[in-house]
């Protein structure tokens, strides 16, 4: 990393007030270049000739059975909730410390929603406690992967196959994490990457649904939703002369302007990764020489993270709150992040409330994120330490 504060440098372009933002979007080098040939050929919807190249690079990378670009990574759960075939007297357990997407993409099928407790060492759903979250009626699992972790999906996946239990991975923030060198996505019916501006790989507003089953009713269904609900496919393959509505759908898929700027995010993943692991691995070594009462995050050892952030818990909420106060007051961004599910007002409705995911209620106010992206350099990693060190005193 180079002696200049580059975050600061692009702090004009961020929309961040803070000498060092939270997160700062990385800008691979073509995406200009190809926004204007984009814009130059014309066929700016869906199925352009970059939607079409970021789509197969990411069936690539992911080896999946298909991958279709959404307009984000909650259009790719809402296209997994309908080809399901979800509906009321159906249940849906996702943890409880993810975002709302998460439920609502499900929830708005008439399933019921069971929320589950966390393992506050990842923040991300416990296999213990899942398994006294299964009923006679479960018929989705929702693995989400935090901050650039993976879930424990060797012992979920164990649970639900026994079972004939569906798992969809919402990987929003794990593009570009390997767990055993496989890709976060890929292990489960359906998997669900974010490109939004905050994450890792972003095209603005963007995501993508991974298809892991070669079932063919489930292929089917996608390929109909995905139509808006249409046997256009159909049409375009030359076996009808009109399209006709067969079922349910809505317009998920991504522009072609967002899928050229996705494109050159693709073609620079090595690069975009590279940087973060730079960054990260100076925070980690620079944190080992403090006494600190905080307790990292890290992913496991059969995890390859993106490093999408670096989380930390400390001692008590007063103390996270203080931390950040602190960091701030020196321009530095750092975050809490969700509110427990179970505890929100939409789960009161549900009879759930205080005391049920004890977990979730001890752990989610002591959490703070601590800034990594492509824009810092020593300089800002050097200004994250100092502000740690002077905030344990």
């Amino acid at each position: 990393m180079s002696g200049r504060n580059t975050a600061t440098q692009i702090l004009k372009t961020s929309g961040s007030s803070y000498a060092l933002p939270f997160h700062v979007p990385h800008r691979a080098r073509r995406q200009a270049a190809y926004v204007a040939e984009a814009l130059r050929h014309g066929h700016l919807r869906p199925d352009g000739p970059f939607f079409q190249r970021a789509q197969a690079w990411l069936a690539d990378h992911t080896a999946a059975e298909r991958v279709v670009l959404t307009n984000s990574c909650t259009a790719a759960l809402e296209i997994a909730a309908l080809a399901l075939e979800l509906g009321p007297g159906d249940e849906v357990i996702v943890p409880t410390f993810t975002f709302c997407a998460s439920a609502t993409a499900f929830e708005r099928t008439g399933a019921r929603i069971v929320f589950c407790d966390i393992n506050p060492a990842t923040m991300m759903i416990d296999p213990a406690a899942l398994l006294h979250r299964l009923s006679d009626r479960t018929r989705v699992i929702v693995a989400t992967h935090y901050g650039g972790g993976a879930a424990d999906m060797e012992a979920i996946l164990a649970l639900a196959r026994r079972r004939g239990i569906h798992v969809v991975e919402d990987a929003a923030q794990g593009f570009g994490t390997l767990r055993n060198d496989r890709a976060l996505g890929t292990f489960s019916t359906f998997g669900a990457f974010s490109f939004h501006d905050t994450k890792v790989v972003s095209c603005g507003q963007g995501g993508a649904l991974i298809v892991n089953t070669d079932d063919r009713k489930l292929l089917e269904q996608v390929t109909s939703i995905v139509e808006r609900g249409t046997d256009f496919a159909l049409v375009r393959s030359g076996k009808k002369a009109f399209y006709e509505w067969t079922s349910t759908g809505s317009s998920f898929q991504m522009g072609e302007l967002e899928a050229a700027i996705l494109t050159a995010e693709f073609e620079a993943l090595d690069e975009n990764l590279a940087a973060r692991k730079r960054v990260a691995a100076a925070l980690m070594r620079g944190r080992e020489t403090l006494t600190l009462p905080i307790v990292p995050i890290h992913a496991d050892a059969q995890t390859t993270s993106n490093f999408h952030f670096m989380p930390v818990l400390t001692r008590a909420a007063r103390e996270a709150k203080d931390l950040i106060a602190s960091q701030r007051k020196r321009g530095i961004d750092c975050r809490q992040h969700y509110v427990p599910l179970h505890l929100s007002p939409r789960a009161k409705a549900m009879s759930y409330g205080h005391g049920a995911l004890l977990e979730a209620e001890s752990t989610w106010d002591r959490l703070v994120r601590l800034p990594v992206h492509t824009a810092m350099d020593g300089c800002d990693v050097e200004m994250v330490l100092e502000g740690l060190k002077a905030w344990a005193g």
